[in-house]
């Protein structure tokens, strides 16, 4: 080949190298750009960064910090926000902070998702499931009880008030069965911390709690000395909430930034090995109604303005 045509040959393919380099430098500007649009709708939470995070099961900023600082790094990641801590007393502290735009997100229980509903507006982000999250009815196993109607005159002992499944759920479960612990038909006899051991050595003729709580029961009495009289219904779940001056747009990018990010999000939840209550969880839809369940329990306890529950720190 003569050195012209060597020299055109070069000439093209140098060409050919520039126009595919183009043609790539302009699918990487538009895949950016793509990704711009899609970062950019972080941009409706931008003024209220850095967002502050809680939880109304921990107190203290370094026990907060034990138990979630994996999940606010893989949250900043997913949601390209700034997020810090803000570590909350208790719920009676949530309620104001989120009132008074102090705290923007939180990860509650159900019997505080409905008083901070009522105190503060909370906005529901995304539930979490839990692994059989029920509440149970705990006999003797030579007790004469065989159904929950069968309560009535005795006395039943629960975890202390407020508490979901081991509180709430039991009386839901007794009002369900027609029997109204607001009118003396059974004497609840909440406990905090001691339920089990009160009542395997003696006292009450039943144990209301959560279902999970029957391995520490058959260690505390033996496993022939304690049965289940009655099994609840699946609790409603965990949630993430929101304050409601974030607006309904920053709300959502939280909410669908969540519910896309759920395997990332939920592996930094339990990494720690703090939060094993929500191993095999999911981020599932989560819709106020979904708590009318815990809003019967609180009128089967005698809270019909569910705001009037007693705090942890009032008990």
């Amino acid at each position: 080949m003569s050195r012209k045509l060597l020299t055109l040959s070069a000439v093209a393919a140098a060409t050919a190298l520039a126009l595919t380099a183009c043609g790539e430098a302009d699918a990487d500007s538009a895949d950016a750009g793509d990704n711009a649009v899609a970062s950019g709708d972080a941009g409706v939470c931008a003024e209220f960064e850095p967002l502050r995070f809680s939880d109304t099961g921990v107190e203290g900023l370094e026990t907060l910090v034990l138990e979630f600082e994996d999940f606010r790094v893989a949250l900043e990641e997913t949601t390209g926000l700034e997020v810090e801590f803000e570590p909350m007393a208790s719920r009676t502290a949530a309620a104001t902070a989120l009132e008074y735009d102090d705290l923007d997100v939180l990860l509650t229980g159900p019997a505080e998702y409905v008083a901070l509903k009522e105190e503060a507006d909370a906005i529901p982000l995304t539930g979490v499931t839990r692994d059989n999250y029920k509440a149970a009815i705990f006999k003797r196993a030579d007790s004469d009880l065989e159904s929950v109607e069968d309560l009535e005159g005795t006395q039943v002992i629960t975890k202390e008030v407020g508490s979901t499944s081991g509180h709430l759920g039991p009386l839901e479960m007794m009002d369900s069965a027609g029997l109204d612990p607001n009118a003396g038909a059974v004497e609840v006899m909440p406990l905090s911390d001691t339920h089990i051991e009160a009542f395997a050595t003696g006292d009450g003729d039943a144990l209301g709690t959560g279902i999970s709580d029957l391995e520490a029961l058959e260690e505390a009495m033996g496993d022939e000395e304690v049965e289940i009289l009655a099994e609840g219904p699946d609790l409603p779940n965990d949630l993430f909430i929101a304050r409601t001056g974030l607006g309904e747009d920053c709300a959502g990018y939280l909410q669908d930034s969540l519910n896309k990010n759920q395997d990332v999000l939920l592996e930094a939840i339990v990494q720690t090995g703090e939060n094993d209550k929500y191993i095999d969880s999911e981020f599932v839809d989560a819709e106020d109604a979904d708590y009318d369940p815990t809003r019967r329990a609180f009128e089967a306890a005698g809270f019909d303005q569910y705001a009037d529950l007693p705090d942890e720190d009032e008990q």
